[in-house]
This record gives C-alpha cells, sequence and structure tokens, in this order.
C-alpha cells in the first residue's frame, strides 16, 4: 500500500503539467469536456530542472471555457482556434482566481495560454460527435 502510494507520488510530482480530459455520459444534455494542457517546450538543448507543481484545470462547456490554476500566475492571454473553421481569437483572464471565457461552440480546436510569468500552455480540446 505505501509502495503504491510512493509511485503515484512520485508520478504526480516528476509527470509533465497536465490537464485531464473526459466526457461525460452520451445522455447528459451539459456536454462537459475536460481539456489537457502541457507546458510548450521551447527547443533546443536545456538543463534538466525540477518538475512544474503548477496544475490547471480547464473545462469546456456549453460554449465556456474554464480555468483553474493551482499556482496564479497572473494576466493570461489564452489563443483558442476552431479546427473546423481556422479561425483564431484572442481572450485575456487572470489566474488568480477561477475564470470562465465565452468561446462559442467548438467541436475540435488548439488552445493555448501564454501567463505574465512566462510560462506557456498548449492542448487540444476534441468532442466526439
Amino acid at each position: 500500500m505505501i509502495k503504491k502510494f510512493l509511485l503515484l507520488s512520485f508520478l504526480l510530482f516528476c509527470g509533465p503539467t497536465e490537464i485531464m480530459i473526459a466526457q461525460t455520459g452520451a445522455n447528459s444534455q451539459m456536454s462537459n469536456t475536460n481539456v489537457i494542457l502541457k507546458e510548450k517546450s521551447k527547443g533546443g538543448y536545456k538543463r534538466p530542472k525540477s518538475p512544474s507543481q503548477q496544475q490547471i484545470l480547464c473545462t469546456y462547456e456549453n460554449g465556456s471555457l474554464k480555468f483553474q490554476f493551482v499556482i496564479p500566475e497572473g494576466e493570461c492571454q489564452l489563443t483558442v482556434t476552431d479546427m473546423t473553421t481556422g479561425f483564431s481569437r484572442q481572450y485575456v483572464f487572470d489566474s488568480s482566481a477561477e475564470a470562465t471565457v465565452y468561446v462559442g461552440a467548438l467541436t475540435q480546436a488548439h488552445i493555448e495560454i501564454s501567463t505574465a510569468n512566462g510560462h506557456e500552455y498548449e492542448g487540444w480540446l476534441d468532442m466526439e460527435p
């Protein structure tokens, strides 16, 4: 039991910053999808560093993206690219509290976040019809 707990703790702290994706049952009228966001790699060789403690909960529901940062990173610029139409839109929100951003109806989208602390995150929204 202790070994499982230690292994789980190790995986949680050593893995990249992520947000989970899940979808509610098909019978539900309100579709609720969580989006996985990962810290963008900046390319090139860099020395290894300790894993980020940041966790971001991102949920898409009824045309809105909801964000909740475990560690606030100041003002954030959100870019949402609708992969069906190719249109991109930008929004600004503050990560110090839970934020809700209305982005409209999406089925597939690329989501990017740049924070005031200089971190960048990205993820994909892919809802099944």
